[in-house]
């Protein structure tokens, strides 16, 4: 004759297998699967808006800077674009250090 199992019911806060160890909620606490309360969640909120906000400050900040520098530029090229033409109305060439230099002749 077989025996027949007995099923057992099982105990929620033990792991089966794990022998007379601590339980899960023993380990991790009896909340750390629930929810973030309300005041947790808004505040995270309200600090992924003010990251937010500074990055898209940044960004504004980092695009001013960059027009800035190309506007620095094409004065640069045109100081450079002068300088040349009065040489050439002069008949003389540039100094050589002086031609290796210009951003326009690279």
């Amino acid at each position: 004759m077989m025996k027949q199992e007995q099923l057992v019911k099982e105990n929620p806060g033990r792991v089966r297998g794990m022998g007379f160890g601590p339980t899960p909620s023993q380990l991790f606490g009896p909340n750390s699967h629930a929810p973030v309360n309300g005041v947790q969640l808004e505040e995270t909120q309200r600090r992924l808006l003010e990251l937010q906000a500074e990055l898209e400050g940044e960004k504004l900040k980092r695009k001013a800077m960059e027009d800035e520098a190309a506007a620095e530029k094409k004065k640069m090229n045109a100081m450079e674009s002068a300088l040349v033409y009065l040489f050439q109305r002069q008949g003389v060439e540039l100094p050589p250090d002086i031609a290796a230099g210009m951003s326009f002749m690279e």
